[in-house]
């Protein structure tokens, strides 16, 4: 018996699903005023709530649009940085090529790039991409794009070589100064600071006066620029001047430099 009203009831709804269907489709498909005047307002309340569907479409079209512009943007910041990296790596090896067609002509300079910085450390060092294969042995001479001594090659490699640096506490290099040429020995102290050993106190040195390689040593070519006098004091007691250095070559800074072969 349920069973039966069970299936009366649903048959009654299936029915009147059917007929209110079948009439929605009658009634619209009439062109009269009335109908016309109900799909208008059908319309109307189908765009107000489709509205929240599209406006979330146009937000998640806004996203993906943002996310490529963000990506085209990075593309486009790290094109502009390789292109002024290129163009201030294009000016470096114009001003050495210059360098070593106008400085220090009878001497056979070999470029290198530095690839790599304080590989020991016990020691001040860099490491640069030339090595046994491009004629490099130990105790060349390694100087920079502006003619600043740089330090001295200690290990070779085929490829690379380890130079090092004039700031290294255990460096040394003798040197002249002054017009009336004194020589003497630069020593490293502290960073980008050195003292000058053996100037002797009638020596005419001061301020801001060059000091270069002295050419007495068989690793250092003459006239090498390696320092600026930063102060100088004569001592009543003592034989010697005691003299104060800048070291001119930015050993921090190292790109490229010439191996002196």
């Amino acid at each position: 018996m349920d069973f039966f009203r069970k299936f009366n009831f649903n048959k009654n709804i299936s029915s009147l699903i059917l007929t209110s269907f079948l009439s929605i489709i009658i009634f619209f498909s009439n062109e009269s005023s009335s109908s016309e005047k109900i799909k208008g307002f059908v319309i109307d309340i189908y765009s107000v709530l489709s509205k929240p569907k599209v406006l979330y479409q146009d937000i998640l079209s806004i996203k993906v649009e943002n996310e490529f512009l963000s990506k085209k943007n990075v593309q486009l910041s790290l094109l502009n940085s390789k292109l002024i990296n290129y163009q201030i790596e294009n000016k470096r090896l114009r001003d050495m090529l210059e360098f070593k067609n106008e400085s220090f002509k009878h001497l056979s300079l070999l470029p290198a790039k530095v690839v790599n910085s304080n590989l020991s450390p016990s020691i001040e060092s860099v490491i640069i991409n030339v090595g046994s294969k491009d004629g490099i042995i130990n105790n060349l001479s390694v100087i920079d794009y502006n003619g600043y001594l740089v330090g001295k090659i200690i290990d070779v490699g085929k490829k690379n070589s380890k130079v090092q640096l004039i700031s290294d506490n255990n460096y040394s290099v003798s040197i002249k100064v002054g017009e009336n040429i004194s020589i003497g020995q630069f020593k490293p102290t502290y960073g980008n600071l050195g003292v000058l050993e053996g100037i002797i106190k009638t020596s005419s040195i001061s301020t801001d006066d060059i000091v270069y390689t002295s050419g007495i040593s068989a690793i250092y070519p003459s006239d090498i620029s390696v320092a600026k006098i930063i102060n100088n004091n004569k001592n009543k007691n003592k034989l010697f001047q005691d003299v104060a250095v800048k070291i001119l070559t930015n050993v921090n800074h190292l790109y490229y430099v010439f191996v002196i072969q």
